[in-house]
């Protein structure tokens, strides 16, 4: 175990900038699918005149089915976050309890149990 100038290391201890930094991670990729949900159906009720305009029906379905498509993927994406978050706070469980060190970047020697 290396000791920089200053700092103590503890056996089975993990920074904390590292959690807090994938709590903040976990945080901002749930408010993005909120925010693009959100933003991408304001975006299409204020455009959907003008798709609805298009002469051409065949433009206006690939149009239509773009959309579609766009609203699946970001439901699908949706739906893997609580999977996500839960390995995330597995990691940080058991990064805590056994002493990994995984998210600090170091070696840790020995278990806290």
């Amino acid at each position: 175990m290396q000791m920089l100038e200053n700092k103590r290391v503890y056996k089975g201890t993990v920074e904390a900038g590292a959690m807090t930094a994938l709590i903040i991670g976990v945080g901002v990729s749930v408010l993005l699918l909120i925010f693009i949900g959100v933003l991408g159906g304001q975006a299409y009720s204020l455009t959907q005149n003008q798709i609805e305009s298009i002469n051409d029906t065949t433009i206006k379905d690939y149009v239509k089915t773009a959309i579609s498509s766009g609203f699946q993927s970001l439901q699908t994406v949706g739906q893997y976050m609580p999977l996500i978050v839960l390995a995330v706070v597995i990691a940080v469980i058991l990064s805590v309890v056994l002493g990994l060190g995984v998210f600090g970047g170091g070696r840790a020697t020995a278990s806290a149990l």
